[in-house]
């Protein structure tokens, strides 16, 4: 199984079905890929958007002086860091064929988009600025962890 079929078998068991296909078929890559392919695209994209996310987290730091906001950008600055240090295990593990830890690190890496989501809510609380961030990452984190359970299940 590849392509179109394969991305509705992993989409299906994701939480947001929808953006788990829209993000898959918005990458060419995914037309012919085969379930280890498909992971590797999807550990792919969740690094991009997990770089794109500490870029506009520094950028923010950059913008503003109020400490409590600051303390909110520096923990998840430290989130993503560790999520991009979590992927890169990811591909390590995939490549092994340890399908159990590559699920750990994908599991890592929403939970840790939703630590960041919830910083926001300690005080002094402040709305996120990296909602939409975090959404995407969490729901990258759960392609991860649905094509982890593919593997591990011996497709």
């Amino acid at each position: 199984m590849n392509g179109d079929p394969l991305i509705a078998t992993v989409c299906r068991q994701t939480p947001n079905p929808d953006f788990c296909t829209s993000i898959l078929k918005s990458d060419p890559r995914t037309g012919t890929a085969n379930i280890n392919d498909l992971m590797l695209i999807s550990i792919d994209l969740a690094s991009f958007n997990a770089t794109a996310t500490r870029v506009k987290i520094h950028s923010l730091l950059l913008g503003t002086t109020d400490p409590g906001l600051t303390e909110h950008l520096n923990d998840c600055a430290n989130d993503y860091g560790s999520v991009v240090a979590f992927l890169d295990q990811a591909v390590q593990y995939l490549k092994s064929g340890d399908y159990g830890e590559v699920e750990i690190q994908g599991t890592s890496t929403y939970t840790l988009a939703d630590d960041c989501e919830d910083s926001f809510s300690i005080k002094p609380a402040y709305q996120s600025p990296l909602t939409t961030d975090n959404y995407n990452m969490k729901n990258l984190g759960f392609i991860i962890v649905s094509i982890a359970y593919i593997l591990e299940q011996g497709a």
